[in-house]
């Protein structure tokens, strides 16, 4: 009996480690989101535009489409942390 459950107890476990993972990179990719629209902010309104070359603003502006870009992940690690959830539970139960 033993046997049968191994390999779904090894499919288990195996979810749950892919969900942990899909968690803790989410919380990296927030944390990421969140310094960088920090270093945004600063670029944007703490450099006056008499002082600001001709790289800056499209440098700030990079910053603020990256930032998108790691909140849009975000989403889609949640989405993936959830699908994963599910399917652990469903075969805990």
């Amino acid at each position: 009996m033993s046997d049968l459950k191994a390999p779904g107890s090894a499919r288990t476990r195996a979810v749950e480690r892919a969900l942990d993972e899909s968690k803790q990179a989410k919380k990296t990719v927030e944390e990421a989101a969140d310094e960088l629209a920090v270093v945004h902010v600063v670029l944007d309104k703490g450099i006056s535009e008499d002082v600001r070359t001709d790289d800056l603003d499209p440098a700030i502006e990079q910053t603020d489409q990256i930032e998108k870009k790691l909140s849009k992940s975000v989403d889609l690690l949640e989405k993936v942390a959830e699908a994963l959830e599910t399917e652990s539970n469903r075969k805990a139960s």
